[in-house]
């Protein structure tokens, strides 16, 4: 297979870490543990019981239509998506966008809240993408439990995913604390 800069390839086998997630999610809401869930290579839907539980969920916006069945082509469309989600119990939904856009844009809706938008962060090259959404609902979910406020949970992510495109590979292209510090320090 040959790929060009910036693209990625994902081999995803279906269900393959999805066993037991219902009684851990629910073991965890039920001690105050959020539980943060990211639905990429969710084929099917997700169980009731499991979106109870979540204090975030993470689609793309192609995610994002699919468990829902409804568009997410417009501002509009992916509230009324996430609002469906939070009508069965997910708290907040964070929701990367990649189509139609060269730039990363991000939202996160909380139920009655209007949503928060990030812009990427530009980057002066991308070199790989792949993990950069793994490394993005990672690095969210570290703000979020750090008690910071959605704005600044999602510029913590950007920073996260523009030093991650930057390199090559999945793991070693994870940035460190540092670095995402150091990139944010002058904005």
């Amino acid at each position: 297979m040959n790929l060009l800069p910036g693209e990625n390839s994902i081999v995803i086998v279906g269900g393959a870490n999805q066993s037991g997630w219902n009684i851990d999610a629910i073991i965890a809401k039920a001690a105050g543990v959020p539980v943060v869930l990211d639905a990429g290579g969710i084929e099917g839907p997700i169980p009731d019981a499991l979106l109870a539980c979540l204090s975030v969920l993470s689609p793309n916006e192609t995610e994002l239509s699919r468990l829902t069945n409804m568009p997410t082509e417009n501002l509009d469309q992916v509230k009324a998506a996430a609002e469906k989600l939070m009508d069965l119990g997910v708290e907040s939904v964070l929701e990367a966008r990649y189509a139609g856009d060269p730039k990363l844009r991000s939202r996160t809706v909380r139920k009655g809240q209007e949503p928060v938008r990030q812009e990427a962060i530009k980057t002066p090259k991308v070199e790989d993408t792949t993990g950069a959404g793994d490394c993005f609902t990672a690095a969210y979910a570290v703000a979020f439990l750090e008690g910071k406020t959605p704005t600044d949970a999602l510029m913590f992510a950007s920073a996260a995913g523009c030093i991650c495109v930057q390199r090559k590979g999945a793991m070693p292209s994870m940035p460190s604390r540092e670095e995402v510090m150091n990139l944010l320090s002058p904005q």
